[in-house]
């Protein structure tokens, strides 16, 4: 997904919306936008296959940037999961201004149900992945109370917490000469906008975690590849205690710069959700927050990082007791082991760092607990 670049005046969220071919997905876009943004069908596809960013709408001073995407059907099922989980990972690399903050999932109000397929290969590893959906009830207008019922029923029993809106997006004469007024709208606007903050420190956290294995994993790679080299070019001969010290120096520069880097990274995603939720909190909720301006600043600091992964007491932390070294003594000249210990020794590192950044995310989600707020 091409970077945000809107210029528009105003916090701007982006809001990804799913669902089956047929459900009305067009249908709600038009209803949110006041006007014709896309084509509504009769149950055939509509949307050309990916996920296509439409221009962004007013919500009071909130920019909402729609994500449509391509109708899911059972036979292009994994193909389409590919996309959308494809396309989420792309968001959750890049700035939290790009990451897509609420997913909207449209179930048809008058079917009653959610396929199974939908369920097992989207939903729930939408929700597993941080995300949090919002349920719309499409055509809730034509299904009557009791179907709503008993599609918020099978909702709740299948994702349980996860809010459900019905809504109609098209003003329908009944039999009889009753019209419909479309409805749901400002349900559904409101509840994105209030909800904001819940869902970027759901992701947030999601993200936190991801970004811990990938640096633990760069720095896991470096290390090893360069561990790799140095018993190539000095062979089995190498002296135990030569390269103890060698190891011991690679793995502290590495995985300090991990996890400078992931700290840094997690302060700048964290001042970014602040100060959206700074600006969404004042219009829409009535209240003025004071955030933070970095999540944990000991963290980050130089001394704390290098305490870390000091070389001094790496392997007597890491190693698992005195036998390692008389295991480097003993098998010399065996390259193959001291490659073999080496990654031992990195397994344990990289879990070190992923321990850290779970005890970062604790502190996160007590400080959120204390919150006045309700979401």
């Amino acid at each position: 997904m091409a970077a945000n670049t809107d210029s528009t005046s105003g916090p701007l969220t982006n809001v990804l919306i799913l669902g089956k071919t047929g459900v009305g997905k067009s249908a709600l876009l038009n209803y949110l936008f006041g006007k014709k943004v896309a084509s509504s069908g009769t149950g055939a596809p509509v949307t050309t296959k990916g996920i296509h960013p439409k221009e962004p709408f007013k919500y009071g001073s909130m920019n909402i940037k729609i994500w449509d995407s391509w109708g899911l059907e059972p036979g292009d099922s994994e193909t389409w999961k590919s996309i959308i989980t494809s396309a989420i990972a792309e968001t959750r690399a890049a700035r939290v201004r790009d990451w897509f903050h609420t997913i909207v999932y449209c179930v048809d109000a008058q079917k009653s149900r959610i396929d199974d397929f939908e369920i097992q290969s989207i939903i729930k590893p939408l929700l597993e992945d941080g995300n949090q959906i919002v349920f719309v009830l499409t055509k809730s207008d034509v299904a009557g109370e009791a179907k709503i019922k008993e599609t918020t029923r099978v909702i709740n029993k299948d994702c349980p917490g996860s809010p459900v809106i019905p809504m109609g997006s098209e003003e329908i004469k009944l039999r009889g000469g009753k019209t419909t007024k479309p409805f749901g709208r400002e349900q559904l606007l409101s509840h994105i906008a209030i909800n904001l903050r819940h869902n970027l420190m759901n992701q947030f956290c999601r993200n936190t975690q991801e970004q811990a294995k990938r640096f633990a994993g760069h720095a896991h790679k470096r290390v090893l590849d360069a561990v790799k080299k140095e018993l190539g070019t000095l062979g089995t001969a190498t002296y135990g205690k030569k390269f103890e010290a060698y190891l011991g120096e690679m793995i502290s520069r590495e995985y300090q710069l991990a996890t400078e880097s992931l700290f840094s990274l997690t302060n700048r995603n964290y001042q970014e959700i602040n100060q959206l939720s700074s600006s969404v909190f004042s219009e829409f909720r009535g209240e003025v927050i004071a955030f933070e301006k970095e999540l944990l600043p000991a963290v980050a600091v130089s001394s704390k990082v290098k305490s870390l992964f000091s070389r001094k007491d790496l392997l007597a932390l890491l190693a698992g007791g005195p036998g390692f070294l008389f295991l480097f003594v003993k098998n010399l000249l065996r390259a193959k082991h001291y490659a073999q210990e080496t990654e031992k020794l990195l397994k344990a590192a990289d879990e070190r760092l992923k321990n850290e950044a779970e005890t970062l995310l604790k502190k996160v989600r007590e400080r959120e607990k204390s919150r006045s707020w309700k979401v």
